[in-house]
């Protein structure tokens, strides 16, 4: 069989089954890497397509090695089938409770709705502060108009007070996008999220695009008009998904 993944946004492949276990094993291919070959009808999640191949086949992945076997030679414990090779090491996990802490190859780990609260919670402050330099300088210029009406006897200063502030919400609004645009680019997250190890990727486990970006951006507007239950969406979903991360396709995931 001849496998297609994908790696840093492009396609690779084709590779054999043997150097595709090696990749997997290696780590090059995780539960999040999109793989294809013939015979399907979209890419998937390498989580996806070995679960499939699981419940299709007489073969499953090994939760420890990512490898497929038949599984008349392995052993299945909770949903998880081991190679009698890796049986040892696999309860050994279990006993030191690797389980709880660490992802076995091959899992897709979704990020839930409080550890993604933190993570707002994070940026919300982090753009506060950039919005207060942006602040306290409007601040300042209309200080400085306001003396010079007073100072030339003139009144009307109503109509300034209004562009000043509605220049002021743009400005916020812009810093906002540039915010996201720029760290979500560079490091699929934006600091909260870093700092909590979690990032942000397409349904597919590529990298958004700018446009997709500021899409999802707005939509986290229309997350927050229903009395913020599109946020709280991501406490119920199978995957964890906002209402922004449905319209715009996107994952948040632990890294």
């Amino acid at each position: 069989m001849q496998w297609y993944y994908v790696l840093n946004g492009e396609r690779v492949g084709p590779v054999s089954q043997e150097q595709f276990d090696q990749l997997v094993q290696a780590g090059t291919i995780t539960g999040e890497t999109l793989v294809w070959h013939a015979g399907m009808t979209e890419w998937l999640s390498w989580t996806q397509t070995a679960a499939r191949i699981a419940a299709e086949s007489d073969s499953a992945v090994c939760a420890v090695s990512g490898r497929l076997y038949p599984k008349r030679e392995m052993l299945e414990y909770q949903g998880r089938w081991v190679s009698a090779e890796h049986k040892d090491e696999f309860f050994q996990r279990i006993r030191e409770g690797v389980q709880h802490h660490t992802a076995m190859p091959g899992e897709v780990r979704y990020a839930g709705f409080w550890i993604r609260f933190a993570a707002v919670i994070i940026d919300m402050m982090c753009l506060w502060a950039i919005n207060m330099v942006f602040s306290v300088g409007f601040m300042f210029v209309m200080m400085a108009l306001g003396g010079l009406a007073s100072a030339s006897g003139r009144g009307g200063m109503t109509p300034v007070v209004v562009i000043l502030q509605l220049s002021l919400y743009v400005v916020q609004i812009a810093v906002a996008l540039a915010y996201d645009v720029f760290f979500i680019r560079k490091y699929d997250a934006t600091p909260g999220k870093l700092a909590l190890g979690l990032k942000i990727l397409r349904a597919d486990g590529d990298k958004l695009s700018v446009g997709r970006i500021i899409g999802r951006n707005f939509a986290k507007g229309v997350s927050a008009l229903i009395l913020c239950i599109g946020y709280i969406m991501a406490g119920w979903d199978d995957q964890k998904r906002a209402l922004h991360d449905i319209m715009c396709d996107t994952r948040v995931v632990r890294k």
